[in-house]
């Protein structure tokens, strides 16, 4: 159980530093910075991979303790006294900054899709509206393109 709870307070600690990249992000969204934005998701592929390498570590870990299949709160509360206050107190710091990712994602994605919305006003002040990228396949490929017809 002391090598779960080092995983997840490393875990914890990629959690942390890719919450301080959102507030970066955050701050790069609102300066309109595309460079930083773009410096900024690389980083974050970095800690997805090592997530990732953690995730299947306590996976393997898991399965050799005979525990798959059960959620983290099931395996706090089955735990020995020894080892299920330092389980609980980073599932609980883990959570916390997981929800505050959860905010500022929201927050990021509010921002972007007004963003978007300007952005589509324009263009089909412009009239432009048809020459823009779509979901719709439907569409043939000249009909998603963002060029205009008048050049």
């Amino acid at each position: 159980m002391n090598t779960l709870c080092e995983l997840l307070k490393e875990n914890n600690e990629i959690y942390k530093m890719l919450l301080e990249l959102e507030y970066d992000k955050y701050e790069a969204v609102i300066k309109n910075d595309v460079i930083s934005l773009d410096n900024i998701v690389s980083q974050e592929e970095v800690y997805y991979l090592q997530m990732k390498g953690i995730e299947h570590k306590r996976e393997k870990l898991l399965n050799s303790l005979g525990l798959s299949g059960k959620t983290l709160k099931e395996i706090i509360d089955a735990a020995e006294n020894e080892f299920k206050t330092n389980l609980q107190e980073e599932f609980e710091e883990l959570n916390n900054t997981i929800k505050e990712l959860k905010k500022i994602n929201e927050l990021l994605k509010t921002i972007i899709e007004v963003r978007l919305r300007r952005i589509n006003k324009g263009l089909s002040n412009l009239g432009e509206n048809k020459n823009t990228y779509s979901n719709d396949k439907s569409k043939n490929a000249t009909e998603g393109l963002l060029i205009s017809q008048k050049i």
